[in-house]
């Protein structure tokens, strides 16, 4: 059965419907006794169906598009809540996106795999410090969806990740640094993720505490998108501000964060890891001003917020696979900013716990992970405070612009934070 079938098998019984699928391959290799092992390997292919009967959401999901899976969805749909605001994404055009797929990474051999491999190994042995762990994985995928509101739309996607956990030694002292990246393509700089994991333990070899106290802070780009992550991006979200579990509920038009500060959500950034011709309904991926030198200026809705809210969808309704159902979420959240970067300040690269930051309030209490100050190595500091107070304090920008996940960000400096040594 094809999608367009299924949909007038469920027309035919007086519904609407939405058939999205899912094809993916996916591979990874580790790092084993210095050899490098195929750690894991797959394929998986299916479909996701949502069906709207009479204002009743329906959803099922199976490996096979078949008729007992559009009478799951029916069925669940006839004993749902009724509820007016449900509805599927409209036809329109969508726009292309560059550097979404990478043939490259569709037809790598294990032997050019192994060459990548010693990319990210070679800084290690030149440094002299031992990998506790290394992998790479890439993967690719084919998804379309179509709905019986005209949406047709498919794409192909590639991705492929790298990390290296190093360790530093000097006579009883142990210290440990870490680095990862990831792209759309085999352009991905191997070598520097080992470089970096490499630099960062030996660096940290000699760690003393510091003191509790007030301190200027800069966060690298991973330490800043694991902070984001968590304790912001959620609050964007048009399903928490209309349950009252965003602090930005109400404030649009007003100043919420520093002035220097700019935050855009785009779903069209060449080779984004995040980018996408269209959301998990087919809705067109486009880009979105979040916050405007501080001001908030919008939302990310799904259709469903869309319509209880009067607007429409900005596109930001992701899946997490075709068993599962749309979800509002940032695609790729860009900071940008005004201000110079001084670097005489504590100085972190990770933190540790940022996933148990409080979405709701924006509280967070993290721990540094490679932390330096005035170039000195620091003992694992706790970092504790509000991110909405954090980004009224910005100090300025660095010019090291990275994606790490889906947050494109510099190193981002802050005038005075708590820092319990």
């Amino acid at each position: 059965m094809t999608p367009r079938e299924a949909l007038r098998f469920i027309e035919r019984r007086g519904a609407e419907g939405e058939v999205y699928r899912l094809r993916q391959r996916h591979f990874s290799v580790e790092v084993r006794r210095g050899r490098v092992e195929l750690a894991e390997a797959g394929a998986e292919e299916g479909f996701g169906v949502r069906v709207l009967l009479g204002r009743r959401m329906g959803f099922a999901y199976g490996n096979v598009l078949s008729e007992q899976l559009l009478e799951r969805a029916l069925s669940v749909a006839r004993v749902s809540p009724p509820d007016e605001h449900q509805g599927f994404a409209g036809a329109e055009s969508y726009p292309s996106v560059e550097g979404l797929f990478d043939p490259r990474v569709e037809a790598l051999a294990l032997e050019e795999v192994e060459q990548r491999v010693e990319e990210l190994l070679a800084p290690a042995r030149d440094r002299g410090v031992e990998v506790s762990q290394a992998s790479i994985s890439w993967e690719v995928s084919e998804e379309s969806i179509c709905n019986s509101f005209g949406v047709e739309a498919e794409q192909r996607g590639s991705a492929v990740h790298a990390h290296l956990s190093a360790v530093a030694r000097r006579g009883g002292e142990v210290a440990t640094g870490m680095h990862f990246s990831a792209g759309r393509s085999l352009d991905l700089n191997f070598e520097e993720v080992g470089e970096v994991a490499s630099t960062l333990a030996r660096r940290s070899l000699g760690a003393k505490r510091l003191e509790t106290g007030d301190y200027p802070l800069v966060l690298r780009p991973v330490a800043m998108a694991e902070l984001l992550e968590s304790a912001l991006i959620p609050a964007f979200s048009a399903d928490n501000v209309q349950r009252g579990r965003s602090r930005l509920a109400g404030r649009l038009g007003e100043r919420v964060f520093g002035e220097e500060l700019t935050i855009i959500d785009d779903a069209t950034l060449a080779a984004g890891l995040e980018s996408t011709r269209f959301d998990g309904e087919g809705t067109a991926g486009r880009r979105k001003l979040l916050v405007e030198r501080g001001e908030l200026r919008g939302y990310l809705y799904d259709v469903y917020t869309a319509r209880k809210a009067g607007t429409e969808s900005t596109g930001n309704a992701l899946r997490n696979g075709f068993s599962s159902l749309p979800r509002i979420d940032a695609t790729n959240f860009i900071i940008r900013g005004r201000g110079t970067l001084e670097e005489d300040a504590l100085v972190v690269h990770g933190l540790i716990g940022a996933h148990t930051s409080n979405p709701v309030t924006g509280d967070f209490s993290v721990e540094t992970r490679n932390a330096f100050y005035d170039g000195s190595p620091v003992r694992k500091a706790i970092i504790a405070g509000n991110i909405y107070e954090l980004l009224e304090s910005i100090a300025g920008f660095g010019r090291d612009v990275a994606q790490v996940y889906g947050v494109v960000t510099p190193s981002v400096g802050f005038s005075k934070v708590r820092v319990v040594g």
